[in-house]
């Protein structure tokens, strides 16, 4: 199939990673597909409300550009297929309409929907289909007059894979700091484990320009207004504050800055555990904290990680939890289980070689993508071979 792939390679640009083109440009490619990787300014939308009026402007400036490259690549050869990553501040939903009635099938992957579906819920009607990775999000879809088709996260094995790198940690967490990461890691920390954290926020000693605290916040006595009024637990915002400070006194040497994407993938057989945490941004402050399925949650078995995350019901329509991948339902739980799994060798082997084994057989993005392909067909959208 022709394919034309709207995707930006990097999930964060505060630094170098080409994470998203790894993960969903380069498996079509090497299915034989015939790619057109388009991402001329997607980046910058990603940061604009679609419901301000200043947005407008720049999302019709965005729209003009993706249509004429659309119309340029279907002249040049006949699309079969067009497959976006954007939000509503990205498009305008006449030109998703034109180039799913005139060009082809165009379906958008959006992977933030259990608590930033608001983002993505006004065109969402307008696709041909919409890619959901999480199964709780499916509903809102249906109720906003969308064709959902449910698309896990996965990886891909020519990225994530294992490495003879030599054990050097205990256990590892590589991505931002927010929400209950800190505390996780200051528990394990303070209960004797070798545990490392990397990424944005986390070095006790910031590069110029970057707040040690994290992302930049207002004066104490507003944010403690803002957070009470959002509904968030003002101590719990305290104690967050507490820990990080606790945590980079006591314990810097297990904190560093971010990594590259190679190194990423090295830290996964560097350690005897890998982490996740599963919390969404500050919503551990309230009395329903929101939980999501990660990338993580398929990166490390895939790259032949023991893998520890946070409990989430839909994992199990992934992992065999306990057979194949670790959860733990609160802190003192993480660090029972890491405990006992750093002092039993040959469990957290079985463990580890099970995952490794699921996620290569069901979970790589060579087998959504095919499993996507035949749905498709199967609904008449794209031709059958």
């Amino acid at each position: 199939m022709r394919i034309f792939l709207v995707l930006h390679r990097s999930p964060n640009p505060a630094f170098k990673s080409d994470l998203w083109k790894d993960n969903l440009h380069d498996p079509l490619v090497a299915m034989g597909h015939d790619v057109v990787l388009w991402g001329e300014g997607i980046a910058p939308l990603f940061d604009l409300d679609p419901d301000d009026p200043g947005t407008a402007a720049p999302r019709a400036r965005f729209t003009e550009r993706f249509l004429s490259a659309v119309e340029e690549a279907h002249r040049a050869a006949p699309l079969d297929l067009v497959i976006t990553y954007v939000m509503d501040s990205h498009l305008e939903p006449a030109a998703i309409d034109r180039v799913r009635d005139r060009i082809a099938p165009i379906l958008n992957f959006f992977c933030n929907n259990v608590h930033q579906f608001h983002l993505v819920r006004g065109n969402a009607r307008h696709f041909s289909f919409c890619l959901v990775p999480e199964a709780e999000a499916i509903l809102r879809y249906r109720q906003a007059m969308a064709e959902p088709l449910f698309f896990p996260m996965a990886a891909n094995p020519d990225r994530y894979h294992p490495m003879d790198t030599g054990l050097r940690y205990d256990a590892t967490f590589s991505g931002q700091r927010y929400g209950d990461r800190t505390a996780g890691m200051l528990a394990l920390c303070d209960a004797g484990v070798d545990a490392h954290a990397f990424g944005q926020y986390w070095d006790p000693v910031p590069t110029a320009g970057e707040p040690a605290a994290g992302p930049s916040q207002p004066g104490i006595v507003a944010r403690a207004i803002q957070l009470a009024f959002g509904g968030r637990n003002v101590l719990q915002a305290m104690r967050d504050r507490m820990d990080w400070d606790r945590l980079r006194t006591l314990h810097p040497s297990a904190l560093h800055g971010p990594v590259s994407d190679e190194r990423y993938v090295a830290l996964f057989s560097e350690s005897r555990i890998s982490l996740g945490f599963l919390i969404l941004g500050d919503t551990h402050r309230t009395s329903r904290p929101l939980r999501q399925i990660r990338l993580r949650e398929f990166e490390a078995p895939m790259a032949g990680a023991f893998y520890v995350t946070g409990w989430l019901d839909e994992i199990a329509l992934h992992y065999e939890i306990g057979k194949e991948i670790v959860c733990y339902r609160s802190q003192d739980e993480l660090v029972d289980l890491s405990r006992y799994y750093l002092a039993n060798d040959a469990e957290r082997e079985k463990i580890r070689l099970a995952g490794h084994e699921r996620a290569l057989r069901d979970h790589t993005w060579r087998r959504r993508f095919e499993d996507l392909f035949a749905e498709l067909r199967r609904r008449g959208a794209i031709a059958g071979d």
